[in-house]
């Protein structure tokens, strides 16, 4: 009986000690430091590092136990990486989806993706980015257009697109004097400032003012259109009855290069 009660006794303290030691590994895991943003992620990845997808966690209050994992695209002119905040590239994910979708990010990383207003307030919060956006037509021509400094603010902001900086490159500018300083809307949360509801008419989720000189999730259609204002539209480029054959939006800190030399 004695030699009995030891060994349940003796099984219990495995058990519980194999518990501890889990927890603990969790705890560590949990609270590792991993890299804030792309420019310190492809940092830490040393000579091996390439364009995909990285782990990061963001020093902001309510987040430092949320690390979520983002594309980083590496800057084909030697700079700094930049992290993809949306992606188009064909019609397999549906973007007319409603305010939670948004407000959570969905889609495939490695294809098409809408990150998600929530890390997207929390990463223009931590640090002040630039934006660039990528467009590229059917005849596969490629096309820019950069922003010196991009933000939005929070839900309670609906999103509002409340920093956006002076415009360069060759795309033409069709977010400025128009979409800035807008609230994002979706089907199902209508805060744009047109008697109707934009996104409903136009099929996706967007800083639309009454209603838009650029759309990059609106339907995925090819080409020319009939129909103006429809599809992945940027007005300045091919005017308002094209829609892209690709589009993606992408940020990174406008001092990256001082975070790296501190963290590399």
């Amino acid at each position: 009986m004695v030699s009995s009660y030891i060994k349940i006794n003796a099984a219990l303290l495995v058990i519980c000690l194999s518990t501890a030691s889990t927890y603990i590994l969790n705890e560590e895991s949990n609270t590792r430091p991993l890299p804030a943003n792309c420019a310190e992620a492809v940092c830490s990845a040393g000579a091996e590092a390439k364009s995909g997808i990285y782990q990061i966690r963001l020093p902001l209050d309510g987040w430092t136990h949320r690390p979520f994992y983002v594309y980083c695209l590496l800057d084909g002119n030697g700079g700094d990486p930049w992290l993809l905040v949306q992606r188009r590239e064909d019609a397999s994910i549906d973007f007319n989806r409603n305010w939670n979708d948004y407000k959570h990010g969905f889609g495939n990383l490695n294809t098409n993706f809408f990150i998600g207003l929530d890390k997207l307030h929390a990463l223009t919060q931590v640090q002040l980015n630039e934006l660039q956006i990528e467009l590229h037509d059917f005849n596969d021509d490629v096309r820019y257009a950069h922003y010196d400094s991009f933000a939005v603010g929070d839900e309670s902001q609906k999103y509002e697109l409340n920093i956006l900086g002076n415009y360069s490159g060759n795309a033409g500018d069709s977010l400025l004097g128009y979409h800035d300083g807008e609230k994002f809307s979706t089907y199902d949360q209508d805060n744009d400032n047109w008697s109707s509801n934009c996104a409903e008419k136009y099929k996706g989720g967007w800083w639309y003012n009454s209603c838009l000189f650029s759309n990059l999730n609106g339907e995925y259609l090819k080409g020319k259109q009939e129909r103006y204002n429809v599809g992945i539209d940027w007005e300045k480029w091919h005017g308002n009855n094209y829609s892209l054959k690709y589009a993606h939006m992408e940020i990174r800190p406008r001092d990256s290069a001082a975070i790296r030399a501190q963290r590399c």
